[in-house]
């Protein structure tokens, strides 16, 4: 492996891609070598805009004629353990799209196969936005005093219809239409990752599954009722049928403390009470932030050999809660 810049491979070249390509593109010790996606146009157009030497359309082809350190796997769910083997098969250290297998059985299984043979980290990197982070390091100062409440919800309207009868999700994301398991599989695993990172490991306590627009086979409204070791209520919430809300809102959090309280809305984050604290934030720019920081992590990591903060293993307590949420809601409420 080389001691200076890694040789990475980039498999998979649809929409999200594009924060990938260039997290890799601004990253430092790595550089994208190779691009692969089964519809090679996509892989050309990608290799134009962020000047790769190679292109395929087959991640056998790849992996068998480029000598790489690294492979970023920004392929559909279904495929990711596949191509996580194919890694290790080759020696390559892998960094995963979320999540890292559809269920927890598969993701389970195939932490346990991999083992200690390649380094294998998930690109959740939500938790590596700026807002989040400094809200946890206020956490671990003390500076909340003991919390006894917390919340994070997420209200977009990009499930609806808009004037022109179309549905932005799907715009971005077509495969969505189909997923009986979308909202939170989808986009609240964001936002449970974010809350274990923020409140240490949780129990579902209770979850209700709804649906608001008729686009979709899956749930589009969630609310999931946790608990963490101290006892503290964690609500996680997310109406993506809700008018009026921009289709690429953030988050909002509200963490009461017994000294100071947080509210993160419209990416502005503010500490108050016993002392006053705000920071501004660009959401847009918080949105590729999160991919600049996980790539440059994995790179790091791999480096020094120290442990991710997104491993494999680590994806496996978000996944579990995942689940637990989708055994406990029972049938989604229809709302359309």
């Amino acid at each position: 492996m080389s001691a200076t810049q890694y040789r990475v491979g980039v498999l998979g070249c649809g929409n999200v891609s594009m924060d990938h390509f260039t997290g890799w593109q601004r990253c430092e010790g790595a550089v994208v070598v190779a691009a692969c996606d089964p519809d090679i146009s996509r892989a050309k157009m990608r290799a134009e805009q962020f000047k790769i030497a190679k292109v395929y359309d087959s991640p056998a082809k790849m992996f068998e004629a480029e000598k790489l350190d690294l492979v970023d796997v920004v392929t559909p769910r279904e495929t990711h353990a596949d191509m996580v083997r194919m890694a290790r098969d080759h020696k390559v250290h892998a960094l995963c799209e979320k999540p890292l297998c559809p269920t927890l059985a598969e993701a389970t299984a195939l932490v346990d196969e991999i083992g200690d043979s390649i380094r294998l980290m998930v690109n959740e990197n939500w938790r590596y936005r700026p807002y989040y982070t400094l809200i946890g390091k206020w956490i671990k100062e003390g500076r909340l005093g003991k919390i006894v409440h917390y919340r994070i919800s997420l209200k977009r309207e990009n499930m609806l219809r808009n004037a022109q009868g179309v549905v932005p999700a799907l715009v971005r994301q077509p495969f969505m239409a189909k997923e009986e398991r979308l909202l939170v599989a989808e986009s609240l695993i964001h936002d449970i990752d974010v809350t274990r990172s923020l409140m240490g490991e949780l129990d579902v306590i209770a979850s209700r599954l709804g649906r608001g627009s008729d686009a979709f086979i899956g749930e589009n409204i969630a609310t999931i009722l946790m608990e963490n070791k101290q006892g503290v209520t964690a609500v996680v919430e997310g109406v993506l049928c809700s008018a009026g809300y921009h289709i690429r809102a953030g988050n909002r959090i509200e963490i009461s403390g017994t000294r100071c309280s947080v509210l993160l809305d419209n990416a502005v984050v503010k500490l108050f009470g016993a002392e006053q604290e705000e920071h501004v934030f660009d959401e847009t720019e918080m949105r590729q932030k999160c991919f600049d920081l996980s790539i440059q992590h994995f790179i790091d990591r791999v480096r020094d050999g120290k442990p991710f903060w997104t491993s494999a293993k680590d994806q496996l307590g978000t996944l579990k809660l995942v689940e637990d949420t989708y055994n406990m809601a029972g049938p989604v409420r229809q709302h359309v």
